[in-house]
């Protein structure tokens, strides 16, 4: 696959209007670490950090080079389409706030790059900016790429000829739109959902902020289509055979269909999408259309339970126990069941673990040594998996199982700490009775 790479450089400054009704990606405003964010580099020595406090605001990234370094990058974590509810070749206003933090003089330029992809990369588009020594916000024109599933962020910097420090920060990393109109975003179910519950019925959404008045209430028009086959043309308009509308003006986030004279139908595909207007106050309502969102009623996947936690001991060697698993399906295709040590569990390495019976609902499990013991529990249909884990404690002996475990509540009097209550106790009670603590007390110890 040729992926073709497109860079804007001018070397300009892109400062975006309506800047605030742009959405920042998974931890864009770096007011935590960026553990979320992927660093990468090239082109010599490279230093990517957070910043907790001092951005715009809150905490912020930057990337700093030495004199010989032409190039560093950090890269953002994949933002999924279908998440976001934005159509594969809709054009965006990506965006990130920058600040020259460098030395003054420097033939440096911090960039923007977006990446389209598809389990790997099909294309890319950059863009360089003469940046500020004050925080401003800088932004290009991207189309994702219309076979793209996701898109991934990268800041860049650029030392082009090494008379100094190459230093940027980076903060609040954002999808933008055209004109600055931001239609609502974040369905559930996501789009193309395939396992969606015949007894479904609440749709949501997030609703973009005001325009220019904080105080404007957003109302929305929510259509809706119901559809046995896949439909040629799955974009929703209100003219449309078979579109209802089933919010009409109405400042919500949410819907329920049931509520609203609608049942979900098994294996159907359904169409919806939600126009918001905002009224902007002293001046003309702006009414901004949303993308069409799709999802089908189909084998939901089984939700898995593989019971509670256990606290043993080891007998002669050798602790057996028995995991009980059990799960929720809706019984549309055949079931499978497995279980499973997960690599996780704590315990010497040549430790010998035996599940009797993997595929069984109900298992016995021997092991040979002390530990914490992790086991999922996988339920498969044709619908997809779940899977839940069980954690087993096994430990030297009883009383240090019972020591370890929530459920039981040790004894003030058991001085010892060996699970009872006897004349051991006492006698260790009796050896320092009305002794004292500390002369701190008026007495000697």
């Amino acid at each position: 696959m040729n992926i073709k790479t497109t860079f804007l450089v001018g070397l300009c400054v892109a400062l975006v209007g309506g800047a605030s009704a742009a959405i920042l990606v998974n931890n864009g405003g770096f007011d935590i670490n960026a553990a979320d964010w992927n660093a990468a580099g090239g082109g010599g020595a490279w230093a990517p950090s957070h910043v907790t406090a001092g951005g715009n605001p809150g905490g912020y990234i930057t990337l700093r080079t030495a004199d010989s370094t032409w190039s560093v990058w950090y890269q953002v974590g994949t933002e999924e389409l279908a998440v976001w509810g934005i159509p594969a070749g809709t054009p965006i206003v990506p965006q990130v706030d920058m600040i020259d933090l460098g030395t003054t003089g420097n033939n440096s330029v911090a960039g923007l790059k977006l990446e389209s992809w598809n389990g790997s990369l099909i294309n890319e588009a950059a863009s360089e900016f003469v940046v500020s020594r004050e925080w401003k916000t800088y932004s290009f024109d991207f189309i994702i790429h219309p076979q793209a599933e996701s898109i991934k962020f990268v800041v860049t910097n650029v030392n082009y000829n090494g008379l100094g420090e190459a230093y940027f920060g980076y903060d609040n990393a954002a999808i933008g739109f055209p004109d600055g109109l931001t239609p609502a975003l974040f369905p559930v179910p996501t789009v193309g959902s395939r396992a969606v519950a015949a007894n479904f019925s609440v749709l949501s959404w997030r609703n973009p902020e005001p325009l220019n008045n904080p105080d404007d209430v957003i109302t929305c028009d929510v259509w809706f289509r119901e559809s046995p086959t896949p439909l040629a043309d799955p974009n929703l308009v209100p003219e449309q055979p078979g579109v209802i509308q089933v919010v009409a003006g109405e400042a919500l986030d949410s819907v329920d269909l049931a509520e609203r004279g609608i049942t979900l139908q098994q294996d159907h595909y359904y169409y919806w999408k939600v126009d918001v207007t905002d009224p902007n106050t002293n001046g003309e309502p702006i009414k901004i259309e949303g993308f069409t969102w799709s999802f089908f009623t189909g084998d939901v996947p089984p939700t898995a339970n593989a019971g509670t936690d256990q606290y043993l001991w080891l007998e002669d060697g050798t602790a057996t126990f028995t995991l009980t698993g059990s799960y929720v399906d809706d019984g549309r295709s055949e079931v499978t069941t497995r279980w499973s040590l997960n690599p996780l569990t704590e315990t010497d390495p040549g430790t010998t673990v035996l599940i009797h019976d993997p595929s069984a609902l109900t298992t016995q499990v021997t092991v040979d040594n002390t530990g914490w013991f992790y086991f999922d529990f996988t339920v498969t249909d044709a619908g997809g998996s779940g899977i839940d884990t069980v954690n087993v404690g096994v430990y030297a002996d009883a009383c240090e199982a019972a020591f370890a475990d929530p459920a039981d509540e040790p004894f003030p009097g058991d001085v010892n700490f060996d699970c009872v209550v006897d004349l051991y106790d006492l006698a260790i009670l009796a050896a320092d009775w009305v002794g004292c603590m500390s002369e701190k007390l008026g007495c000697m110890p």
